[in-house]
């Protein structure tokens, strides 16, 4: 790698710091063709998010449907899963050789392809083939999307971009559940894959003539490199969404599954370090706050968005919240992260993004142990609030930690850089859930014994009521009721103090990271 090349990584040239600048040092008005881009961008990436989460609402119908047990019909996520992680970890190279509008329509024509697909899916088996080739079309338009609403404006509003695109991930992971759960209570369960429909075939034609078009490149693709990532990646997917199921390493299963994982890894890594075309560029890694910022992107992805999979169930399971009204709770994060991410979109990176990465982290630090603190009567109103920071969180931490890692990679690493961040974000997601799902249900059993220990017919640690009565059958069902909801209850907050610990030793990397000004 020759010297130039290294430091157009960690210190661009002034030309490409200023070469957008107008007369004066002034940044030049954004046109209307510009934003056009980003906001067809942003609904592309709306779409995708509100599908992503609301099947989750609508599994428990379809396992009806289908008439499948739990383990049959959570192949709906593992495939969609899979699909995912194949795309987002080839999207570079896709865009780079193809060009990145060519990519981003035929993943938009796919994606709209399997939404009718999955609604008109009559068995299982058809669902999970359709799920699959949904994260295949689907998850590319992440990565691009931002690429090309990042392109768009100057380079002097990458943090402005940023956030504007932002707003349809975040708002639609948050306000999907709450819409979803509307859907399929007053229509059905295929109807949450017609219902964005047609914004998505809006967002198409407005990208085949607004999005431009980019250089090609002839770089070759390292199918070796490659087929190890897909491997790695799946076997690591697989382990994490079945583990929790099968008992973890007391499975055959699970043990071949982390086998392959962890070789298929080692020889991407191992490939990466040492052929002479890599399947991600070599130059990605020397720059530092790219290196540092998929560390901490892989650490937000852990635990981020897991309020989002575990307050919904606490509500309903241990306080009795009904979902709809669950949903309408939680929209009070959406509120937040739009509120937060305009905020963002008005600073035009005029001011450090560190601060405001280190702001974020603690908010949600603040949030979740806000959360640890709940009783099994849980208030309306502390939902609110605590979602509501939180949803400010979100926004302060993913626009200001994407222009730290990827505003400074040059063009020709651009597409690569942000389709590995992305990879990053997902493995993180999907190691997060699987270690707090099965922390929580251990800690459940833990605290039930705990507590069962201190009930017994010769004095109870506290004074029982006469509904609990150990000497009659209805009273004895009636405590042991109780005690699961109030051992359920101390491992949700048991979760949430994690989410904050691990937010809490994000905020010690945040120093880490080097900033310079535009010119």
């Amino acid at each position: 790698m020759a010297p130039s090349q290294v430091a157009e990584q960690e210190n661009p040239t002034e030309e490409s710091a200023t070469s957008t600048l107008g007369q004066g040092g002034e940044v030049p008005r954004l046109g209307l063709r510009q934003i056009l881009i980003v906001l067809t961008v942003t609904l592309a990436t709306g779409v995708y998010a509100f599908t992503w989460n609301s099947v989750t609402v609508a599994m428990p119908h379809m396992q009806g449907a289908f008439s499948a047990t739990i383990d049959q019909v959570a192949w709906v996520m593992i495939s969609f899963v899979i699909g995912s992680a194949v795309m987002t970890a080839s999207v570079g190279f896709l865009s780079n050789r193809y060009g990145r509008k060519e990519v981003f329509i035929i993943s938009s024509v796919g994606f709209l392809a399997t939404l009718v697909g999955c609604a008109l899916s009559t068995s299982l088996v058809e669902m999970v083939v359709w799920r699959f080739l949904q994260g295949l079309c689907g998850s590319g338009l992440m990565p691009l999307g931002q690429i090309i609403a990042v392109n768009a404006f100057p380079k002097e509003r990458y943090g402005q971009a940023t956030a504007l695109w932002a707003l349809g991930f975040v708002t639609a992971n948050v306000v999907s559940p709450a819409i979803s759960g509307i859907i399929v209570d007053a229509l059905s369960w295929q109807w949450i894959f017609l219902f964005p429909l047609p914004v998505g075939v809006a967002m198409l034609l407005a990208a085949i003539y607004l999005v431009p078009r980019t250089p090609r490149s002839e770089r070759n693709l390292n199918v070796t490199g490659y087929a190890a990532l897909i491997v790695g990646i799946t076997a690591l997917q697989l382990m994490l969404a079945r583990g929790e199921r099968l008992d973890w390493f007391e499975s055959k299963e699970i043990l071949i599954e982390t086998a392959v994982a962890v070789l298929g890894l080692y020889w991407f890594i191992a490939n990466t370090i040492a052929a002479r075309e890599p399947f991600f560029d070599r130059a990605l890694f020397l720059n530092r706050n790219y290196n540092l910022g998929n560390f901490v992107v892989f650490i937000v992805g852990t635990v981020m968005f897991l309020p989002l999979l575990l307050v919904p169930l606490e509500l309903q399971q241990i306080s009795g919240y009904p979902a709809l009204d669950t949903g309408y709770l939680l929209m009070s994060r959406g509120a937040g992260s739009v509120m937060g991410l305009l905020i963002l979109s008005r600073f035009r990176d005029r001011v450090d993004p560190r601060p405001i990465l280190a702001l974020g982290l603690l908010c949600t630090a603040i949030g979740s142990y806000s959360m640890s603190t709940w009783t099994v009567d849980i208030r309306a109103w502390d939902v609110i609030w605590a979602n509501w920071l939180l949803g400010i969180a979100t926004g302060a931490v993913w626009a200001p930690l994407n222009t730290l890692t990827l505003s400074r990679l040059s063009e020709r690493l651009q597409d690569q850089g942000v389709a590995f961040y992305y990879l990053a974000f997902d493995v993180g997601s999907a190691i997060g859930t699987a270690v707090v799902i099965g922390l929580h249900a251990r800690h459940s059993q833990v605290n039930r014994a705990i507590l069962s220990e201190q009930i017994t017919p010769h004095g109870n640690a506290v004074e029982l009521p006469a509904l609990w009565s150990l000497g009659e059958g209805a009273g004895l069902a009636s405590l042991e009721q109780e005690l699961a909801r109030q051992a359920t209850m101390i491992a949700f907050n048991n979760s949430f103090v994690v989410i904050a610990v691990v937010m809490l030793a994000a905020l010690l990397l945040v120093p880490l990271f080097r900033y310079e000004r535009a010119s």
